[in-house]
């Protein structure tokens, strides 16, 4: 990130030394290990020929893993010093910024004063007598003598806060040096990087441009999935970035970055995002039509339709029908197919409706907003507000598909809270304010359900968060593992 010229720099100088900190601990837990594995070498007690294998095993060891000791160690440095360096160059080019602004302002009001006493001298009358004239050409004098000495200090202070960015711009170049070095330089100690990191870098660039992609598509679904063909495509690439996830795990794995238990971790959560949802979903819509229908049955034609409603009645029959098979194959194809409620938008907007459209696509957030709060689920709030209507009846099997229903919408608002809470505490924790802006905004939306919670999450997301009240911190390279 670049400084706009004569503006407060940018970088949070605290968040650079806590990163600092992070790598000298490491390289500390390095050199502890380090101390065991010479007690290991050093061992002469014991002889057999298991321990002289132990011992040369550690020797080896010891010796891989000095070398990424002193990596971490001058890594971390680098960050501390450059994080202090820093807070010296804010501490002077940030006040010359600000005394910047202030003297500007003062100088384009001197060059007002000045340009009026100059025309004031100008347009003195033919018989202006000499008290006149002395007086507006010393009224000129001291306009002009002020803006010489507004400019006189717009140029020292221009000074001091280009001095401070040169210092900032000298730490910064001197920690790149320092890291490059010990990264790929004469001191990375053939800690080269092997064709898994290489892999990996390679995965790591294609997967940060195809994320953007999908997360935009994501956002646009949100207006457009109602929309034939394009709303396929919108909705398939969306729901792409959620099986990125699990194939970025992956690599992590193999280069050692991450564990398989990650990997399960990854695919269970992009299961939950892919398929929970629409798996909640089908059992609250087909509680609801077991209740309509059954009880519909136990009723006169014109009871049944005050009750329920003709159009409800025909839509739960159509959902009772539906096999156990089609069921499922609807829940699987759900994310990369247009839903019920995308078809009937693009029939309302053919049909000129087109206020009706909109408002299908963004229903009203405070309407049911406890009840979604709990269940994250319109359908599941309009199962329970079924089966609480007078004379339905209720067996079993609509029993038990209403209570999954309800848990499974719970169990899935609960984890996108937990996820959220523990990404919010983790920015939170090393002072990154802005990257926690969106799990903060996402736990904030989350009650308002549907296109709004994600629209909200996914808008910040793109934007990278928000600055942090003291700025991002400038990005010099970390050290490679």
């Amino acid at each position: 990130m670049g400084d706009a010229q004569w503006q407060e720099l940018e970088g949070s100088s605290y968040l650079v030394v806590v990163k600092g900190e992070k790598y000298a601990k490491i390289a500390e837990a390095i050199q502890r290990s380090t101390r065991a594995l010479d007690q290991i070498v050093d061992e002469i007690g014991t002889k057999s020929l298991a321990m002289d294998e132990t011992r040369k095993l550690a020797s080896t060891v010891k010796e891989s893993i000095d070398k990424a000791q002193v990596r971490y160690e001058q890594t971390g440095e680098a960050l501390r010093t450059y994080g202090s360096l820093l807070d010296k160059a804010q501490d002077k080019a940030n006040p010359a910024a600000a005394k910047l602004r202030e003297l500007r302002e003062e100088l384009s009001t001197a060059r007002s004063q000045a340009s009026s006493a100059s025309a004031a001298v100008d347009d003195l009358p033919a018989g202006a007598t000499p008290e006149e004239r002395s007086e507006a050409t010393l009224a000129q004098s001291r306009a002009d003598t002020r803006v010489g000495d507004l400019q006189t200090s717009i140029t020292h202070w221009k000074g001091e806060w280009t001095e401070g960015k040169e210092q900032k711009d000298s730490a910064a170049n001197d920690a790149i040096s320092k890291i490059t070095e010990v990264v790929t330089g004469k001191k990375a100690n053939d800690l080269e990087d092997g064709w898994r990191d290489k892999l990996g870098k390679a995965w790591d660039s294609v997967y940060k441009v195809v994320k953007v992609i999908c997360d935009v598509a994501g956002i646009l679904a949100i207006f457009l999935s109602w929309v034939p063909v394009l709303g396929q495509i919108l909705l398939v690439l969306a729901a792409v970035g959620a099986i990125l996830a699990v194939v970025d795990a992956v690599f992590k794995a193999l280069r050692g970055d991450g564990t398989w238990w990650a990997v399960a971790g990854a695919a269970a959560l992009g299961a939950i995002s892919l398929f929970g949802g629409r798996a909640v979903t089908a059992l609250a819509k087909y509680a609801k039509a077991r209740t309509v229908v059954q009880s519909a049955a136990r009723m006169s034609p014109r009871a049944a339709k005050n009750a329920f409603g003709a159009s409800t009645i025909k839509s739960t029959r159509k959902v009772f029908a539906m096999t156990k098979g089609r069921r499922v194959l609807d829940v699987l194809k759900g994310p990369f197919v247009r839903s019920a409620t995308d078809k009937a938008v693009a029939g309302m907007f053919r049909g000129g409706h087109y206020q009706q459209g909109l408002a299908k696509m963004f229903p009203n957030p405070f309407t049911g907003a406890g009840m979604r709060t709990v269940f994250g689920s319109d359908d599941v709030s309009d199962m329970f507000r079924v089966m609480g209507a007078t004379g339905a009846h209720i067996d079993t099997a609509t029993s038990v598909t209403a209570a999954l229903a309800a848990v499974g919408g719970h169990g899935i608002v609960a984890l996108n809270g937990v996820r959220n809470g523990v990404a919010l505490a983790n920015e939170l924790g090393v002072g990154d304010f802005g990257e926690g802006v969106t799990p903060g905004l996402s736990l904030g939306s989350q009650p308002l359900g549907g296109p709004y919670g994600n629209l909200v999450g996914g808008v910040i997301g793109l934007a990278g968060g928000a600055p942090n009240p003291t700025g991002d911190a400038v990005p010099v390279p970390a050290a490679s593992r």
